[in-house]
């Protein structure tokens, strides 16, 4: 496999996993990149390919997804690497930038050290946070995220609260995060998503490229989409 269809293959996973935040409806993504998600399985013609040429090939595919993703508005950051994968971030500055200004928010980001007038030096304090968790889950066994994430992801600031206080529990419904309030339109976000990601994912397997489906027009109402799904 050489290294366009190693990046072709990387687009598709980043399309399955980050349609949302492509489309402009959601300010950030998050998922794990397994080795062999992304190379074919993990063979070669001469059996198994190296960790080294893994390593390799990701970071060829992030830096040239980056650079097609830039113009759009939507950058890529490696947060934490794992036994399973590399973990990633896809966000929108724009977005981000707007969900945590929000006076509930902002406050509550200040209380864990969060500066919000720094994006960067909140992406940076997210990726240490991370970091610690998964240091805390390989001493515990168990698997952890910093609560906050949810609000680099887009998830309502009451169900972020809903999950802290309830430790997880009592919600009303589960779909992309877990439910405390506005069930309806809760899950009419979750539907909003799905139906976008497969829509994106048919064009993208039609041949659209990857700049094509995060490119924003400015006559779409994304703000009033996003308020709507969020």
């Amino acid at each position: 496999m050489d290294k366009r269809e190693y990046v072709k293959l990387f687009e598709r996973k980043l399309v399955h996993h980050c349609t949302p935040t492509l489309a402009g409806i959601k300010p950030g993504s998050l998922f794990v990149c397994r080795d062999e998600s992304v190379s074919g399985l993990g063979k070669s013609k001469s059996g198994i390919v190296s960790a080294r040429t893994h390593e390799r090939n990701l970071a060829y595919a992030l830096r040239a997804t980056r650079d097609k993703l830039y113009d759009c508005g939507v950058r890529i950051e490696l947060l934490a690497r794992r036994k399973s994968g590399v973990l990633l971030y896809v966000y929108r500055p724009d977005l981000l930038r707007r969900d945590l200004s929000r006076p509930e928010v902002a406050s509550f980001l200040a209380q864990g050290g969060y500066d919000t007038s720094s994006l960067a030096a909140c992406i940076e304090l997210l990726h240490k946070r991370i970091c610690g968790t998964d240091l805390q889950s390989t001493l515990s066994g168990s698997c952890a995220f910093p609560h906050e994430i949810g609000l680099f992801l887009g998830y309502p600031f009451e169900d972020v609260m809903g999950f802290i206080e309830n430790k997880g529990e009592n919600y009303l419904c589960s779909g992309c995060w877990k439910v405390y309030s506005c069930e309806r339109d809760a899950k009419e976000c979750f539907c909003k998503y799905k139906e976008c990601t497969r829509a994106y994912e048919e064009l993208f397997d039609e041949g659209v490229s990857l700049e094509c489906l995060a490119i924003l027009d400015d006559a779409f109402p994304a703000d009033e989409a996003y308020s709507q799904a969020s």
